[in-house]
């Protein structure tokens, strides 16, 4: 008989809970019952650390360990070995790697890990807050602003679908067609804005491009003459400032546009630009081959990629983030993160501080960002010189596969628990919780069950709505799946209409316009009464956390000086209640 036990949250058996600051003493234990002799070691980055025995109880023994973790930021992998006079087993990390419990293996195991991280701070206003995402062009116009490119197309409607590939003579996805959107209608519903409780409001890029979306930049220094101009962005951050919101930004580094001010494929601007001039301040931006054609991001040529360490395209980025912190700006969400070097993310981090040390730097990874690896590197976001946030799309997983019942109350809590395991406490606190993006379908048509369409062509996304039974199914979903979002740490982030009830699969459709005056007063309310509850609640704002299961239900814990609350969650019957 041979059984062992260690759980990797349990304090009794790992000192610390989480990720840990440079050298800080960790204390490891393991119980080994065992009817012979037995021997217990720690192994760590393949460093093998004897482990001593404190006590034996008939034939339980148990083995400690103290040491520190490492002296610079960095990973800390573990598993443990156990050998007795027959044979040796090993004990590690489960195999769908969720940490906690783990298991036995006759062989090499899955390694446990620990974040190091060095000390830092995260700023302390956008903890607890609400976030709430719009996409300009799609959110509220006051009246259409001068255009600078001749072939945009603006609809007659604003309730019109965006166009598709079936509707440019090209056959191409231009994204050229815009609906109006802009500075100052944002500006006019601010205060429906913060009665929703929302305390953050993230904008897609707002500077000049040719498309609607402008993740095709064409100026980091002007603001997109459609959408106004900087006096207008001075003004909504200094009006939102008033009602406690604060305006972040969404910046794009990894590429320009083609038909930009740097590049200039199209001789727009008026001057050679990168493409055309070989001796253009620009080219050294860029990657071309002998034949001038170019690296571009994903091989779409209108989005010709940039050599960010570049020192000239790194002056340029670097003095456009303090022209829009001038502005008013209070912080920044990177686009794709991942194809950003760590040099770079360093580099920003450190701009942005200097101007104001509570600005805020927000990376957009999809997958856990502890120990996230892209053009084979492990990342160092988490490490303490470079995110304070990142977009939390593990947990935006968890919850829409819990609340369909794909996954059980235990994988869930698991789920919860492995990131709050692997991050560190000042990033598990402002992490971006969302449940829709511009990047991803909307929730409703997700918890109706359209998210088998996705893949589908766009022309036949175009018509998939919800019938009256998936609606009415889907409402109950949103109801109970916000009320969950709201209970958990960081900061609950809504995607512009989501809450007037907005449906659509992927790009284009969920970036339809908000629809004004023919909301969904049911969704809205939900809504509404949730996001009230959580921004006036210190308790679910600031209050310690834990999560598990019972009978396979969620039980969350808040605590918050004197007061404690435990909600409980129950996805077969899409109900949740308070004690």
């Amino acid at each position: 008989m041979l059984e062992i036990f260690y759980n990797s949250r349990d304090t009794a058996y790992k000192s610390i809970f989480g990720a840990v600051q440079c050298a800080t003493l960790i204390k490891f234990r393991i119980d080994v019952r065992c009817d012979a002799p037995v021997k217990a070691a720690i192994i760590i980055n393949h460093i093998r650390h004897e482990m001593q025995m404190d006590s034996l109880t008939g034939d339980l023994s148990v083995f400690k360990l103290s040491l520190h973790s490492l002296h610079k930021p960095g990973l800390m992998y573990y598993h443990f070995e156990v050998s007795t006079p027959y044979h040796t087993v090993y004990y590690g990390n489960d195999m769908d790697m969720l940490q906690g419990i783990g298991k036995k293996y006759d062989k090499k195991p899955l390694d446990y890990q620990i974040t190091v991280y060095d000390k830092f701070n995260t700023p302390d206003w956008i903890k607890g807050r609400v976030m709430y995402q719009i996409f300009p062009d799609r959110f509220y116009k006051e009246k259409i602003k001068q255009s600078p490119y001749w072939d945009r197309y603006f609809h007659e409607s604003w309730y019109e679908d965006p166009f598709i590939e079936d509707d440019f003579k090209s056959g191409t996805m231009e994204c050229s067609d815009f609906f109006g959107g802009n500075l100052d209608g944002i500006i006019k519903k601010l205060d429906y804005i913060k009665s929703l409780g929302v305390g953050v409001i993230y904008l897609n890029p707002v500077y000049l491009a040719y498309s609607n979306h402008r993740y095709d930049v064409a100026d980091y220094m002007s603001v997109d003459d459609t959408l106004g101009e900087e006096n207008d962005l001075r003004i909504l951050c200094e009006e939102a400032k008033k009602r406690d919101i604060y305006i972040i930004l969404d910046m794009v580094f990894s590429h320009t546009g083609s038909d930009s001010v740097y590049f200039n494929k199209n001789m727009t601007f008026g001057y050679q630009g990168a493409f055309n001039d070989k001796q253009s301040e620009y080219r050294s931006w860029y990657v071309f081959k002998k034949d001038n054609t170019y690296e571009s991001w994903w091989g779409i040529e209108t989005l010709p990629n940039t050599i960010e360490t570049n020192p000239s395209f790194m002056s340029h980025t670097l003095s456009s983030l303090e022209k829009w912190m001038n502005l008013g700006i209070k912080g920044f969400r990177l686009d794709v993160a991942d194809e950003l070097p760590d040099e770079y993310i360093k580099a920003l981090r450190s701009k942005i501080k200097s101007i104001d040390k509570e600005s805020v730097l927000i990376g957009e990874v999809w997958e856990d960002a502890s120990n996230k690896s892209s053009y084979g590197k492990k990342r160092e976001y988490l490490y303490g010189y470079e995110l304070d946030s990142v977009m939390n799309y593990p947990y935006r997983d968890a919850l829409i596969n819990y609340t369909l019942g794909k996954i059980d109350a235990k994988t869930f809590c698991r789920k919860i628990e492995i990131i709050r395991e692997n991050y560190p406490k000042q990033v598990y606190e402002c992490l971006m919780n969302m449940l829709s993006t511009h990047d991803v379908s909307r929730i409703l048509s997700v918890l109706g069950g359209k998210s088998d369409f996705e893949n589908i062509p766009r022309n036949q996304q175009k018509n998939i709505y919800l019938n009256k039974e998936e609606y009415e199914i889907a409402v109950k979903r949103l109801n109970f799946i916000i009320s969950l979002l709201i209970c958990l740490p960081g900061v609950p982030t809504i995607y512009y209409a989501d809450e007037a009830g907005s449906q659509g699969l992927k790009d284009p459709f969920n970036r339809r316009t908000y629809p004004w005056g023919k909301e969904d007063l049911r969704i809205f309310e939900i809504y509404k009464g949730l996001l009230k509850e959580r921004s006036s609640n210190e308790l679910l704002k600031y209050g310690t956390f834990s999560i598990s299961e019972k009978e396979d239900k969620i039980l969350i814990k808040r605590e918050y000086g004197q007061k404690t609350n435990t909600f409980i969650f129950n996805n077969t019957e899409l109900s949740y209640t308070k004690i």
